[in-house]
């Protein structure tokens, strides 16, 4: 058990045959992956039920969207990963699907069709419904065990999510189990710790600011990007017509007033920038906040070389340090110094987690993966599981473990 959720060390999988929720979702460019990173954390818990047959579950995008493909390509990337094959089966729950699954032998490894080529997949439903749906009731019968290792999409109700423990055994993957773990202890551990917020998606900071502020869990937050634009709107800076323009797109469904009482209330324990790094036809160029002011139309694109100095230190001598969301545009060379340099200091905290989304991609680009003690796979999962939320495919896991399942607890 690992915070509650039933781990792989709960159940025993041996010839059994196992129905498991990956998360392989990723960047394509003309039909070629861009990006395994995802691929690659599954890779231990698939290799652990070795002496299971496993049938994958797994999306690519969504309706709509360029990159909303079939399978076939992930199931070639995880057999190169594995060193084994992975068949693909471009079938969900048809005749082909389940007589495909039923003459699997033992370390067999399956991959079905992308579950969001089904309506289905992501209708908004209870999990009890969800478990009626086709996608569940006509494959659930073929499996001994569920495993959630798909953290990534775990904050949501999903038919192949949280339909499955309703009528399967089901626990969380090695993957899932090491996010958990990581998070559990970004929040809960002794010491000083500290959150370095940015990014463009202003509401995502401010739910995990909320949280770690209003509970004591930091000592200090450090806002970039975006979201620390947004705050020294708050405070009065005139921060420019193209930059507020920026702020005001990203700031749906946020209430100023309750954010005005946040910065009253723990004004001392928010750190905003003091510089930026700004573009000047087609330059970078560091002003400080006077010179921002005097400026007719400044384009912020990244915290400034000020500013760097000011938090380093503070973040890298933190016993844990969490960062979420990039502090500029990294992905242009001449405004990429604020991110890599925070990532450089969170690296040096006792503890450093990195969230997922663009932050762990600046991270990979920096070279520094060896060097953090957790690199999240989930974006939008990682900012619920920091803010204090629940992530609804592994409450439904063990909400039925408790009322259902423990009976199949290993050794019992």
């Amino acid at each position: 058990m690992i915070e509650g959720y039933p781990t792989l060390d709960d159940i025993d999988c041996t010839d059994k045959r196992v129905l498991m929720r990956i998360d392989i979702n990723a960047p394509i460019f003309e039909d070629e992956i861009l990006d395994t990173a995802r691929f690659k954390s599954h890779i231990p818990t698939i290799k652990e039920l070795e002496d299971s047959s496993i049938v994958l579950l797994a999306h690519q995008s969504r309706p709509g969207r360029k990159d909303f493909t079939d399978l076939s390509s992930h199931a070639e990337v995880l057999s190169e990963l594995l060193d084994r094959e992975v068949r693909y089966v471009d079938e969900l729950f048809s005749e082909c699907a389940t007589r495909a699954i039923s003459s699997m032998r033992k370390g067999d490894v399956l991959l079905l069709e992308n579950v969001r080529f089904y309506s289905e997949e992501d209708l908004k439903k209870a999990p009890e419904e969800h478990a009626a749906s086709h996608i569940v009731s006509r494959l659930y019968k073929y499996f001994d065990v569920y495993v959630n290792d798909a953290f990534s999409t775990s904050h949501r109700s999903h038919a192949s999510l949280v339909g499955f423990p309703v009528v399967l055994p089901s626990v969380v993957g090695r993957l899932v189990e090491k996010e958990v773990s990581a998070l559990s202890r970004a929040l809960k551990s002794d010491g000083t710790k500290v959150f370095v917020l940015g990014g463009a998606k202003i509401s995502d900071s401010i739910k995990v600011m909320k949280n770690v502020l209003e509970k004591g869990i930091a000592e200090r937050v450090f806002l970039t990007g975006v979201v620390a634009n947004y705050f020294l709107m708050l405070k009065g800076t005139n921060i420019g017509e193209w930059n507020r323009k920026v702020v005001e797109d990203n700031k749906e469904g946020i209430d100023d007033g309750e954010m005005k009482r946040i910065l009253e209330k723990y004004g001392d324990k928010v750190v905003l920038p003091l510089d930026f790094g700004i573009e000047i036809e087609g330059e970078r160029v560091d002003v400080d906040m006077d010179e921002l002011k005097s400026l007719k139309n400044p384009v912020i694109k990244d915290i400034g070389k000020e500013t760097v100095k000011h938090y380093y230190n503070s973040i890298g001598e933190a016993d844990v340090a969490v960062i979420n969301g990039p502090a500029g545009v990294f992905e242009e060379e001449d405004f990429s110094y604020g991110t890599f340099e925070i990532l450089r200091a969170v690296s040096n905290a006792g503890f450093s987690v990195v969230g997922g989304g663009h932050i762990s991609s600046a991270a990979r680009l920096l070279g520094l993966e060896d060097r953090f003690d957790h690199i999240s796979t989930g974006g939008g999962a990682s900012i619920r599981f920091l803010s204090g939320e629940k992530l609804p495919a592994l409450e439904v896991i063990k909400k039925y473990w408790e009322a259902k399942w423990h009976r199949f607890v290993k050794g019992s």
